[in-house]
């Protein structure tokens, strides 16, 4: 019996839902390729060859410790739910119909929140750029010209970040030959 469009859409949305389900539980990147050498329980230490793009910092953090901030925001999450949901449903029902009929208590409120929040934002990247000036500018200046200049005879990838340290292989000169 020919399988239908319909099943096949199916098969594939359950498959992908799977594999998901896996690189979840098993703190993979949850997109399909690996874009660094990190493995479960080793950070990683560079960019994967033929990998094009930025990389995030969580590219580099180890399985184990994606899996731990995973686990902890559905934690957080399924915990504040069933409080609102659940322990303190009567206070929330009442909340939010006290919200619906008169509104403008809750925007003033979330005025005033959003002015301090931006006025919080502004004053910790003002003193994040005043703190890490020095560094920026070591960087500008000498660490990524000595990086791009050294990639090449050194078989970096192009892409490896210049602030992360090489890994132990790279200290014992198991380095892979450069695709010349």
């Amino acid at each position: 019996m020919a399988q239908t469009k319909l099943d096949r859409q199916v098969e594939e949305t359950v498959e992908a839902l799977v594999f998901g389900i896996g690189r979840f539980l098993a703190g993979r990147p949850m997109g399909e390729v690996k874009r660094t050498d990190a493995t479960f329980w080793r950070p990683g230490t560079r960019v994967l060859p033929k990998v094009e793009g930025q990389m995030s910092r969580s590219s580099y953090w180890p399985g184990w410790q994606r899996l731990a901030f995973r686990i902890s925001a559905l934690a957080a999450a399924g915990a504040g739910g069933f409080q609102a949901g659940w322990v303190h449903q009567d206070a929330t029902v009442a909340t939010a119909q006290e919200v619906w009929t008169d509104p403008d208590p809750a925007l003033a409120a979330l005025e005033q929140t959003g002015i301090a929040a931006a006025s919080t934002a502004a004053a910790g990247i003002a003193a994040y750029l005043a703190l890490t000036r020095k560094r920026r500018e070591l960087m500008r200046e000498w660490a990524i010209p000595l990086h791009e200049a050294l990639a090449l005879p050194l078989c970096l990838p192009e892409q490896t970040d210049p602030r992360r340290r090489p890994g132990p292989r790279a200290h014992r000169g198991e380095l892979e030959a450069c695709d010349k």
